[in-house]
């Protein structure tokens, strides 16, 4: 079998993989940012829900939380009145996804900003800045610039990550390789394995790429 026949079959999937990527990552970080400022706020009750919610997630792997997504959230809001029993495999991918690395992108999000020196919110308002202006222009770009590395390296784990859906029977490029390889009776399984390895190491790559630019536009904000 060709290279070329193995990528023309594998690429079939990387819509898929692509969707199940940017919408994860999306839901993730407006869970994570939501987590974050629960977390920082002075209310107990809310707090403590917010790290036992982010403890939970953290302690439950990536691939059981796709199946209590895809099994127990229909079951659970059926109890209310709710059926989604219509919803995708793609919109559970996602569900399962999003919410699991949103724990972790709450950690990233509040150690940033915790890292910042709260000095300087003080100094930002003793020169009549008000606290919208203190934290856009000053706070954020902080924060963002030290929160990076770390988000950088979660979106490269969630990449890895989409490969989980084979559970949930969704066509992503792991689950047409398995399948290429399976209709060939293992015979190619090398081959298809290895050119699947090589197109997540181009994806990573580009990842890679945007944050570097991302990077520079945070350093110029803050210089």
């Amino acid at each position: 079998m060709s290279v070329g026949k193995i990528i023309s079959v594998i690429l079939k999937g990387l819509p898929n993989t692509l969707s199940l990527l940017v919408l994860s990552f999306i839901l993730a970080v407006v869970l994570g940012i939501f987590l974050t400022w629960v977390h920082l706020r002075h209310h107990r009750l809310w707090r403590g829900i917010a790290e036992a919610f982010v403890n939970i997630v953290r302690g439950t792997p990536p691939l059981l939380m796709l199946l209590l997504s895809y099994y127990g959230l229909p079951v659970l809001l059926k109890l209310v009145g709710i059926n989604i029993d219509h919803w995708t495999r793609l919109t559970f991918g996602v569900l399962g996804l999003g919410i699991g690395w949103s724990a972790y992108l709450e950690e990233a999000f509040r150690s940033a900003y915790l890292s910042v020196d709260p000095g300087q919110i003080e100094a930002a308002r003793s020169v009549g800045m008000d606290d919208v202006s203190t934290m856009r222009q000053i706070i954020l770009p902080q924060a963002g610039m030290l929160a990076l590395p770390n988000i950088e390296n979660l979106v490269i784990g969630l990449v890895k990550a989409t490969s989980l859906v084979y559970v949930l029977g969704l066509y992503d490029m792991y689950n047409q390789a398995s399948n290429l390889a399976q209709q060939n009776e293992g015979e190619f399984q090398l081959e298809i394995f290895c050119v699947l390895a090589l197109m997540y190491w181009a994806i990573v790559l580009i990842l890679e790429a945007i944050f570097r630019w991302i990077r520079k536009r945070f350093a110029a904000i803050i210089e």
